[in-house]
């Protein structure tokens, strides 16, 4: 048995009008029915059609970007880079440029996630670290960077990839 089906292609427009809408269609339909059946068919229709006349298309609720809670992440692990130099200044030439590595990552994240940069960090709540509590946090921030490496989509690879071997370096530099 063999079925053939004919596809009819639609005329073209004529260039400078709008494509018609179900809601358009049904609205003028709607005008045009003079007999009852003929608006319950109209209702159906539109139950069918899956709108609603006259009231606006919900809009979709964006996604959170999988990323914001390693951002969130990243602007802690700079915080406490901030709280251990404020307590032993005498560590801000060798703390100063991880810091500031991760400071640099928080930026391309944001611009990653399209998202403005945050502002502020939470230095003030941040407890001040010590070199072996610095070496702790990078250990576990690398790990949350590789994760995000391994699960995130392939295009942000080489961004989170290299967060986690600048991470993995910090740790030789606070040893």
């Amino acid at each position: 048995m063999v079925f053939t089906v004919r596809v009819q292609m639609p005329a073209e427009r004529p260039s400078g009008t709008a494509p018609t809408t179900r809601r358009a269609f049904l609205g003028a339909a709607s005008g045009g029915l003079a007999s009852l059946a003929g608006l319950g068919g109209l209702a159906a229709l539109g139950g069918l059609a899956g709108c609603g006349i006259g009231r606006p298309d919900p809009a979709p609720s964006p996604t959170p970007d999988a990323l914001l809670p390693f951002l969130a992440a990243t602007v802690a692990l700079a915080a406490k880079y901030d709280a251990a130099i404020d307590a032993e200044p005498s560590l801000s030439a060798r703390l100063t440029p991880l810091r500031d590595d991760h400071r640099a990552h928080v930026q391309a994240l944001a611009r990653e996630i399209g998202i403005p940069q945050p502002s502020g960090s939470p230095s003030a709540s941040a407890t001040p670290l010590n070199l072996q509590a610095l070496l702790a946090a990078e250990r576990d921030a690398q790990k949350d960077a590789e994760k995000a490496c391994l699960d995130g989509p392939g295009y942000r690879a080489a961004l989170l990839g290299s967060i986690a071997a600048c991470r993995a370096s910090h740790q030789v530099a606070l040893r």
